[in-house]
């Protein structure tokens, strides 16, 4: 379902062409797809090309965070409703005219009759009338569409600062805890592999395209540090006979709360396996 944008406020739907049912995987595929042809590294990076982008860097990054999706599309619903409403209020007035149109037209047309009488024509004051509670209705109605909307707003601006609070608070929790990480070891070293994740996928088909791009688009902007690249490794895999090549890359995320989110949320479209950076391989 389409829903209406503006210059200021795309719809982020529509940006990705995708329904508001599409699961994380569609929607990130479909970020993969779209982005690629405004990404600066692949074609000019005008102001235009640039700034698409950059509405599609926010688009996968509220679209992909369960509370920011949550919150858009309670706003984007709330959007629709609005324009349904001022589209059938616009529908009854052109209604409500084009009557009132007819029948002054049939008026007009019955006052040329057989005889010496004319019948009478209906008067302007009764057209005004009805045309003064057309606008009174329109009026009314517009003053409670309004008066919704404002409602609408200051319930949405209620949730963002609650939101808000409960995100820095998190976020200040989260800091101390990796301060008191980083008191403890005087390297520093320990601090970053508790933030580390390492992923594994078959370097065949889909897999041969895998590369430190394609993972940091999976990931909200932000939330990753740094993807390094491992060497290759040659595995025997359950039910082959021969070996397969495994790609492997470790990703050192910003926060650890964003570490143990992309932990549960396990592999991907390619990628077979996701642990932590710490836990020993299984041999081969």
């Amino acid at each position: 379902m389409a829903g209406p944008s503006t210059p200021s406020e795309p719809d982020y739907y529509d940006l990705l062409g995708i329904s508001p049912v599409a699961t994380e995987s569609e929607i990130r595929r479909a970020y993969r797809k779209t982005s690629i042809l405004y990404h600066p590294d692949k074609v000019e990076p005008t102001p235009a090309n640039l700034d698409k982008f950059h509405l599609l860097q926010i688009a996968l990054n509220v679209l992909t965070t369960p509370d920011e999706k949550t919150k858009y599309d309670q706003t984007r619903e709330a959007k629709l409703r609005r324009a349904a409403e001022h589209a059938k209020l616009e529908a009854n007035r052109q209604r409500l005219k084009e009557d009132l149109e007819q029948a002054e037209a049939a008026a007009a047309t019955s006052g040329v009759s057989v005889g010496m009488g004319r019948a009478p024509k209906r008067s302007w004051t009764e057209r005004e009338v009805k045309i003064a509670n057309i606008k009174e209705e329109n009026r009314r109605r517009m003053a409670e569409i309004k008066a919704r909307r404002a409602q609408d707003a200051e319930e949405a601006r209620g949730r963002l600062e609650r939101d808000q609070r409960e995100r820095e608070e998190k976020e200040e929790k989260e800091r101390r805890e990796q301060n008191g990480d980083r008191d403890d070891d005087a390297d520093g070293g320990n601090e970053a592999m508790d933030r580390s994740v390492k992923l594994r996928w078959v370097k065949e088909g889909e897999g041969l395209e895998i590369d430190q791009d394609s993972i940091q688009d999976e990931f909200a902007v932000g939330e990753v540090e740094s993807v390094v690249m491992l060497k290759d490794k040659r595995r025997r895999l359950e039910g082959r006979k021969e070996k397969a090549t495994m790609g492997t890359a470790v990703v050192v995320f910003a926060t650890l709360a964003a570490a143990r989110k992309a932990v549960r949320r396990g592999p991907w479209d390619g990628i077979e396996s996701v642990n932590w950076a710490k836990e020993k391989e299984a041999p081969t």
